[in-house]
C-alpha cells in the first residue's frame, strides 16, 4: 500500500481516498527488506500509485533487489502513463513478470468519466498505448455495477478492436464498501440479474483470443458455462 491518495474519486471505491499524509515510501522500503525472499507475488496498490512519483520505481527495484524470483501486480488508473516519459520508466525497470491492471468502465467516454469522477477516459486511453509501446504487461479491470452492466458487450468489443494487446480482462463484483457503500440505492444490481450481459462480454473476449477472468463471483449464480473462467 504507497499511498491513500487518488487523482479518481470512483463512485464505488471501496477504499476512500485520502488528500494528505506522511511519505509511505521509507516504510515501504524497510518493509519489502523483511519480507520472505522466496515470495512468489507482491501487489502495489492505494489510492493511485503514481501519485507517489519516481518513488513507485524505488519501490519496484527494491522489490527486484530483495525478492527477486516475485511477480508483481501493480494496480493504476493509467493516468500518469499518459505521460510517455513516465511510461518509459516503469519500462526500464525491467522487471522479468510485473503486470499493470488498469480499469475501464465504459466504451464512452462520459459515462466513464462520470464514473471516476474526472475527466480523464483519453488519458487513460493513451497510457494503455504508451505501456504497450514499452513493451508493459498490461491487464484491464471492469467493475460491475447498475452504471456499467448494460454496456459489457459493447465495451468487451471496444477493448478488442482498440486494445488486443492486453494479457487479459478482469470483471469484477463490486465490493460493497467505503464510497460503493454510500452510493449503493444508486449502484447495486443482484449478479443474477446482468448474467446475460455478463455471458455475452466474457464469450466474446475470450473467442477472439483474449483472456478473459471473472473475479468475487459466486459459482452458483453464474450460467455454467462461463463458470471456468470465475477465479
Amino acid at each position: 500500500f504507497v499511498t491513500g491518495k487518488c487523482n479518481h474519486r470512483c463512485i464505488m471505491c471501496p477504499q476512500p481516498p485520502i488528500t494528505e499524509e506522511p511519505n509511505r515510501t521509507p516504510f515501504n522500503l524497510k518493509l519489502i527488506s523483511l519480507i520472505d525472499k522466496n515470495v512468489c507475488e507482491l501487489g502495489i496498490t492505494g489510492g493511485e500509485p503514481t501519485m507517489i512519483g519516481d518513488d513507485l520505481f524505488t519501490i519496484i527495484k527494491q522489490i527486484q533487489k530483495c525478492q527477486p524470483n516475485a511477480a508483481i501486480s501493480l494496480l493504476s488508473n493509467g493516468v500518469k502513463f499518459a505521460d510517455r516519459e513516465y511510461a518509459k520508466k516503469l519500462a526500464l525497470c525491467k522487471h522479468f513478470d510485473l503486470q499493470i491492471d488498469v480499469p475501464i468502465f465504459s466504451d464512452i467516454a462520459k459515462d466513464h468519466n462520470k464514473i471516476v469522477g474526472a475527466k480523464t477516459f483519453y488519458k487513460t486511453v493513451q497510457g494503455l498505448y504508451n505501456l504497450a509501446l514499452f513493451h508493459v504487461q498490461i491487464g484491464l479491470r471492469i467493475v460491475v455495477h447498475r452504471k456499467t452492466y448494460k454496456r459489457l458487450p459493447q465495451l468487451a468489443d471496444f477493448i478488442f478492436h482498440n486494445f488486443p494487446f492486453v494479457a487479459q480482462v478482469a470483471f469484477l463484483q463490486m465490493e460493497t464498501t467505503g464510497i460503493a457503500k454510500k452510493n449503493l440505492d444508486d449502484l447495486w444490481i443482484d449478479p443474477y440479474d446482468y448474467n446475460n450481459e455478463l455471458r455475452e462480454a466474457v464469450l466474446l473476449l475470450n473467442n477472439r483470443g483474449i483472456r478473459t477472468y471473472i473475479y468475487n463471483a459466486q459459482l452458483c449464480i453464474l450460467p455454467e458455462d462461463i463458470r471456468e473462467y470465475a477465479v
